[in-house]
């Protein structure tokens, strides 16, 4: 009966643990903080409609359709802006998406709709259910690949932030979808800024031998003037261009220096994390090899490459990381506790 019960229990620890530990990355790589986009705004929502200026009463909105939600909707109390109201004379066509929460019981905009964007926001609905857990975290994105490089730039903005959250193995797909001249049009425009992870890493893919170069380039002067904007984008593309001698090469200016801050270091993790997480790496036992230096020079991330080691089950690096566990090492909580479990998981094959 106990080892039924003890069984049971390590089944159970491996279930619950493992939705912790083993969730693979949204593309931390492309977007540096989580951001809610219009899309979230919209499928969260009770009520979404399409609205316009109500003709007895400037500046203020009047429901045209009803998306989402009752017809008996609460009164729009929102103030119609003088730029969107001439917008709106000017394009009969046009309208506002407006969504309404009923916990905050506010209205808010999700942005100007061009006959285009209303068409996106009318799908984005119709494909709510199948966007939900666990099939949808690729669905979603998925869909919005083709509007990558739209006219529209509220179309444009939102399909970036939406295929930035994406899995790296998905973003590569996205190659086939933006001209090449918008990946370098965006990379030269500051005002771009907040979307370049994403436009680094479609820059790696299928990279010309001048476009390498200038992955190189601006990996080398991120490691001699200790720059951090963009450090795991980089990193990602050096790797997609160069394989095993990108490694070599993160490795040696990244993963063994022991001066180099914590934060930096974890950029280029989130690199070999993103690389080594392809369903068909070829690179994930050279990156599990290098993780190895990683837990020497910076102790403080070997919770990071627990997780890892983790969800690719390889248990090779029990002895180095129950070594580091008998230390007197300064260790958080979260990075002890995935460890420990990294440990349980590692001793469960022995038995």
């Amino acid at each position: 009966m106990n080892h039924v019960k003890t069984t049971f229990c390590r089944i159970l620890t491996t279930i619950v643990l493992g939705f912790s530990i083993e969730t693979t990355w949204a593309c931390m790589v492309c977007i540096p903080f989580p951001k809610e986009t219009l899309a979230d705004q919209i499928l969260k929502a009770q009520i979404v409609v399409l609205a316009r200026e109500n003709p007895e009463k400037a500046f203020s909105y009047q429901v045209e359709t009803i998306l989402k939600g009752n017809i008996n909707h609460p009164e729009i109390d929102l103030f119609l802006a003088s730029r969107t109201r001439r917008q709106l004379a000017e394009n009969p066509e046009d309208s506002v998406v407006l969504t309404y929460d009923i916990k905050t019981k506010n209205w808010q905009s999700a942005g100007y709709a061009t006959p285009a964007y209303g068409f996106i926001v009318r799908e984005m609905l119709i494909r709510e259910a199948s966007w939900n857990p666990p099939f949808g975290k690729e669905r979603r994105p998925r869909f919005f690949l083709p509007y990558l490089a739209d006219e529209d730039p509220t179309i444009r903005e939102l399909a970036s932030l939406e295929v930035g959250q994406a899995s790296y193995s998905l973003i590569r797909e996205a190659d086939r979808f933006i001209p090449r001249q918008q990946v370098h049009d965006f990379l030269a425009e500051p005002k771009y800024m907040e979307w370049w992870g994403l436009y680094i890493l479609l820059l790696g893919v299928d990279a010309t031998p001048a476009e390498a170069e200038i992955i190189r380039d601006a990996i080398d002067n991120h490691a001699r003037f200790n720059q951090s904007l963009n450090l795991s984008a980089w990193a990602t593309a050096l790797i997609e261009i160069d394989g095993e001698t990108g490694i070599d090469w993160l490795e040696q200016h990244y993963l063994m220096k022991p001066n180099r801050p914590n934060d930096q270091v974890l950029d280029v993790l989130k690199a070999l994390s993103v690389q080594g997480a392809k369903v068909d790496s070829t690179l994930r036992l050279r990156i599990a090899k290098s993780y190895n230096a990683l837990i020497e020079s910076h102790p403080a991330l070997a919770g990071w490459v627990a997780r890892d080691l983790t969800a690719w089950s390889d248990w090779r690096f029990a002895d180095v990381l129950r070594k580091l566990r008998k230390q007197s090492v300064a260790i958080d909580a979260s990075t002890a506790y995935a460890i420990d479990y990294y440990l349980k998981r590692a001793q469960l094959t022995q038995d």
